[in-house]
């Protein structure tokens, strides 16, 4: 894991947030009768869109930067706070994946997608994936 933690800035401007679900196996017999398996109690595999539109450029180079840092995909690491709920104003909980399995960490899924949208402004889309350490 990585010391490196993610750049911390306002609430994004635009956030995907996908749960993930939890480990388990389905079995069908071939009488039809179906059996499930759940093989724990966290959710896996959740997926974090964020989106800093009109940031300034050395923003956006922070988060260039730190994905080197981490070595691309490579690494996991924690940020400070939880990412999911910067500016959500609803529950907490909903979108808290890591009280819900304290051991999270993120990892980028693929490079940051940075477009220049103004002289010293950019956006910058991030792409990140749970982890459980």
């Amino acid at each position: 894991m990585s010391a490196t933690l993610f750049p911390r800035y306002p609430a994004p401007s635009g956030r995907t947030y996908m749960p993930g679900d939890y480990a388990s196996a389905r079995y069908t017999a071939q009488s039809g009768a179906e059996v499930r398996i759940l093989y724990g109690n966290k959710r896996l595999s959740s997926t974090l869109q964020l989106v800093y539109n009109n940031i300034t450029d050395t923003e956006a180079e922070a988060f260039l930067t730190h994905y080197n840092l981490v070595k691309g995909t490579f690494e996991s690491f924690k940020t400070r706070g939880n990412p999911t709920e910067a500016g959500w104003t609803g529950s907490a909980g909903e979108l808290n994946t890591t009280a819900m399995v304290p051991d999270t960490r993120w990892r980028y899924s693929g490079p940051p997608q940075l477009q220049s949208t103004y002289v010293g402004r950019s956006s910058i889309v991030i792409d990140l994936v749970a982890v459980t350490i």
